[in-house]
């Protein structure tokens, strides 16, 4: 069976950081509040978008004392809009390939649950992967840190002797997998752009047993699936 992670795996997460942070500025340029691009370049100089919401949120009360748009309404926003984003440029023939020969496919990713849908649909991926095998990690109460998704998801799947994962994040995505026997790819960030860095000291048993450039690479590990 193969599995994949789905932030900075199937897609670049920046380009959904950009996403929402469009959304809220399509909103309050419709309100006649703040043009969309000054609140994107806003947002986007912050060091980060917990930052960026809560130093707009200032400065929009500032400038319209009582107003609505408050950080927690950022927030939401945020986390509820559809997003605009689009798979790496080999995901989906890769993706057309596993499915061609028969391979079952699973999606185990953290987040919350109506935001990592809303990237699933947005990325097409629905296609390729079968309700059952998307994991979520709100919908099973625990995160890729414990052994649960990978659990849940070989459960449904009893009849699959072999599992591939490939994911990005050396801190959380290869420990479990690899505790269970499962074979764990890398993507590498060639182009240092993912939200959290690879270059991190883990032990031994958090890092994957390849290492991939892009993700149609993947299919030279068919034998694994």
């Amino acid at each position: 069976m193969f599995v994949t992670d789905l932030d900075d795996t199937l897609y670049r997460e920046v380009d959904y950081v950009y996403s929402g942070y469009k959304a809220i500025g399509k909103i309050l340029e419709e309100d006649g509040i703040m043009p969309q691009t000054d609140v994107v370049d806003f947002l986007q100089s912050s060091e980060n978008t917990a930052r960026g919401f809560d130093d707009l949120a200032a400065r929009l009360w500032l400038a319209h004392p009582g107003c609505r748009f408050t950080a927690d309404w950022m927030v939401e926003v945020y986390r509820y809009h559809m997003p605009s984003i689009a798979p790496l440029p080999d995901v989906i023939p890769t993706l057309e390939r596993l499915k061609a020969v028969g391979i079952t496919i699973g999606i185990i990713t953290d987040g919350r649950s109506v935001t990592q849908r809303s990237k699933i649909k947005a990325l097409g991926l629905g296609e390729f992967v079968a309700p059952q095998n998307i994991i979520i990690s709100e919908e099973v109460g625990a995160d890729k840190t414990t052994s649960a998704p990978f659990e849940t998801l070989a459960s449904r799947n009893i009849g699959e002797e072999k599992f591939l994962y490939i994911g990005d994040n050396p801190a959380k995505d290869f420990h479990w997998p690899n505790m269970m026997g499962w074979t764990t790819v890398e993507l590498r960030d060639c182009q240092k752009t993912n939200i959290h860095s690879q270059d991190i000291a883990v032990a031994d048993e958090f890092r994957p047993q390849h290492i991939i450039d892009s993700f149609g690479m993947i299919l030279k590990y068919l034998q694994y699936c």
